[in-house]
Formats: structure tokens, C-alpha cells, sequence
């Protein structure tokens, strides 16, 4: 893609960090951009702040642990701009500790935002963005994907599962390309 101007982007985890600076940086080149993200203030402040600067935006409260609530915010993508040829897969939480003695609770939490989020966004936009005439997912992992870091054992599995999707999706999709 080399024309951002009218393009619609898709970022969740977008009411702060890097999503934030996505966000920001997209709707200066010209984007139409879906906000999703789970703290509803800061998503009022980001919706709020980019009209202001008169960037096409809009929001909506999503954790993407769950697959319907990222359907969701396909469907207001689509709704509001008929369209999607970016999609950032950014949400994203860390739990600390020996592995052994996390709970379920914080393997399920980090593993349902940071991997399943990602699956979750891969399954429901790329279809959207091919319909759209294509595009790009960008799936934010970390060194966490390349290395093992102490004392991040979920964060850790959830970033390398998300670097080994990405490569599986590159490859998947060079290969469904028209030659």
C-alpha cells in the first residue's frame, strides 16, 4: 500500500502506547481509522483529540480475548467506511512471575490478549481486507517473540506463538497471491 489518504485503518489496543501513536500518525497521513480498545476513557480521549484534529475516527470498547467482540469492530468498520486495508493487531498485557507458580487465571489472561487476540484479528480482518482489495495486518509481538526472557513465561508464549502466525500467514498468503 502506498497511498494511506482515504484508506481505513483498523488498530486495536489504539487508545494508548504504541496503538496511540498509530493512530496518530495514521490519520495525519489521511486514514480513516476504527479505535478498539478496552478502557473506554482513554478511547472517548482518542476518538475526542482525532476529531479535533479533524481525523475520520471512530471507537469502540472491544477486548479481543473475545472473537465476537472483534467481529464487532469489523462490522463498525465496516459499516462506517465500507471498507478495511489495514489492520493492526496491538492489544496487548503482561503478568510477571516464576512460571510455576502463575495461576491459570494469568496464563488465560495474557495468552486470550496477546495470542488469541491476534488469531482472533487475523481470522476476522484479513478475509476483509482481500474484499477490500488488500492491504496489510501487522501483528505487534516483541523481542518477547524472539527471545525467553525470566519471569514472563505467558508474555513470552504469547508473543513467539504471535511471530510464528505471522510467518505462517506470509508464506499462506504469497502463495494465494495471483501470479
Amino acid at each position: 500500500m502506498d497511498e494511506f489518504a482515504g484508506k481505513v485503518a483498523v488498530i486495536t489496543g489504539g487508545a494508548s502506547g504504541i496503538g496511540l501513536a498509530m493512530a496518530r500518525r495514521f490519520g495525519a497521513a489521511g486514514m480513516k481509522l476504527v479505535i478498539a480498545d478496552l478502557q473506554q476513557d482513554a478511547l472517548d480521549d482518542v476518538i475526542a483529540e482525532l476529531g479535533a484534529a479533524r481525523i475520520e475516527a471512530v471507537g469502540i470498547r472491544a477486548d479481543v480475548a473475545d472473537r465476537a467482540q472483534v467481529q464487532a469492530v469489523a462490522d463498525q468498520a465496516m459499516d462506517a467506511f465500507g471498507a478495511i486495508h489495514l489492520a493492526v493487531n496491538n492489544a496487548g498485557v503482561a503478568s510477571g512471575g516464576l512460571s510455576w507458580e502463575l495461576s491459570e487465571a494469568d496464563w488465560s489472561w495474557v495468552l486470550g490478549v496477546d495470542l488469541w487476540g491476534v488469531i482472533h484479528g487475523v481470522g476476522v480482518f484479513t478475509p476483509l481486507i482481500i474484499e477490500s482489495g488488500g492491504g496489510h495486518v501487522v501483528n505487534i509481538a516483541s523481542m518477547a517473540g524472539l527471545t525467553s526472557p525470566p519471569y514472563m513465561a505467558p508474555y513470552n508464549v504469547a508473543k513467539h506463538g504471535v511471530v510464528a502466525l505471522s510467518e505462517s500467514m506470509y508464506l499462506e498468503l504469497k502463495m494465494a497471491a495471483p501470479t
